[in-house]
């Protein structure tokens, strides 16, 4: 029955059935359209919050890119850091070997030297002892030679320098004194000093053969031959150390091949030392030290070793004895000895460095077995390392090959008759 009495009202009154319509669509689109509104808002807050996320996103990408980058470099500047600790810790482990190697060549080297000092030190040490030990036993058995020689003609009278009306010698054109037998100046005489010793108890020298013959190879002498002059010894003496009065010489024989020459005197018994002779040729070894015993300058050297005051007494003495007389009484005759060793051994010569120069002409060149090995006869002037000996050999053959059997081999023995 209501529902009749409804539809009968609705029938009744559509007009309001339409506004209730029309309220609820209207209702119904007011909510879509608030709903839509606030869906929108909703929808640009989520946009917004989704641009922010995606900014935020980005910028975090690009800081950790950022970090990434510097992390990459701070590990490549780690990586050369630790990369350069390792080159400079090779570098220094190589330096540190090369030093090492160095220090111990430098080590080795130090020692060989220090090795190669002590054995030269010794070898010098044996070789002062040995110079020393020959000094001492032979150089009483070297003696000064002094001489002095004139010219004569067939007649027997000396050549004297002439002398013009002033006094003065009279001068060729070449600036020699004019020569003559008749004239009335001094003497013309020529003087000299060498060396000779010893080789045996017979009272025998050995020398060179320029100065037992010192006219030798000399050209003055070989023009005043030319012209029948003859050379003659007006003083010919040895000295010997420790003996007062001089040893008259002669000389017994000359080598036509060597400057070698042996001279006489008699000994009057005096214990003056023989040399002893390198009888086996084989005491001539280059490299090896040897002691050369001589008077080297002559006088100039005896009066420079001298004592001041005596020298001056010698010389205050010359008037009334030679000053050879004077040195020999106050013992002032003692050889020279220099040291050296040998550069070459020829046939012909025994090369040395012992320093020597004029005077010291048929000096003994000994080994350090007190031998004597070679007989000095000249020497480079301008080259301090080139002294010549002829060998002991020459000498042998000049002493009589008979004789060299007498002679006992590395001792100071004689040679006897």
């Amino acid at each position: 029955m209501l529902a009749t009495n409804e539809i009968a009202a609705d029938r009744a009154d559509p007009q309001g059935g339409f506004r209730m319509l029309l309220a609820g669509i209207l209702g119904l689109a007011a909510t879509t359209m608030v709903y839509g509104q606030w869906r929108d808002r909703q929808l640009q807050v989520d946009v917004r919050q989704l641009h922010d996320a995606v900014a935020q996103a980005r910028e975090d990408q690009t800081q950790f890119r950022g970090r990434i980058a510097r992390e990459r470099l701070r590990e490549g500047e780690e990586r050369n850091r630790l990369e350069n600790l390792i080159a400079d810790a090779r570098a220094r482990d190589e330096r540190l070997r090369l030093l090492s190697v160095r220090r111990l060549a430098e080590e080795k080297s130090v020692r060989a030297d220090l090795e190669a000092t002590r054995e030269r030190i010794a070898a010098l040490e044996t070789e002062r002892a040995a110079g020393e030990r020959i000094i001492r036993d032979f150089a009483g058995g070297v003696a000064l030679i002094e001489g002095r020689y004139a010219f004569y003609d067939a007649e027997g009278r000396p050549l004297r320098v002439s002398l013009a009306d002033d006094g003065q010698p009279r001068r060729q054109e070449d600036g020699s004194p004019v020569l003559s037998p008749e004239a009335t100046g001094p003497l013309f005489a020529q003087e000299f000093f060498g060396t000779g010793f010893l080789v045996d108890s017979r009272g025998r020298l050995l020398t060179n053969r320029h100065v037992a013959e010192p006219w030798w190879n000399d050209a003055t002498a070989a023009r005043l031959r030319g012209e029948g002059m003859e050379p003659r010894f007006t003083v010919f003496r040895a000295f010997f150390p420790n003996e007062a009065e001089p040893f008259e010489l002669s000389t017994e024989r000359v080598s036509e091949t060597v400057d070698l020459a042996v001279i006489r005197l008699e000994l009057r018994e005096r214990p003056i030392p023989v040399l002893a002779l390198d009888v086996t040729g084989k005491g001539a070894i280059p490299g090896h030290p040897v002691v050369l015993l001589g008077y080297p300058t002559g006088l100039d050297a005896l009066l420079a070793k001298a004592d001041g005051a005596v020298v001056r007494q010698i010389l205050s003495e010359r008037l009334r004895q030679p000053v050879t007389e004077s040195l020999g009484k106050a013992a002032l005759i003692r050889p020279s000895a220099t040291q050296g060793h040998i550069g070459d051994v020829t046939r012909t010569d025994v090369v040395f460095d012992a320093p020597t120069t004029q005077g010291g002409s048929g000096g003994p060149v000994l080994d350090q077995k007190g031998r004597v090995i070679a007989v000095e006869y000249a020497v480079l002037t301008k080259f301090a390392g080139s002294s010549f000996g002829v060998p002991i050999r020459h000498a042998l053959e000049l002493l009589e090959p008979q004789k060299k059997a007498s002679i006992a081999e590395g001792e100071p023995a004689a040679l006897r008759p």
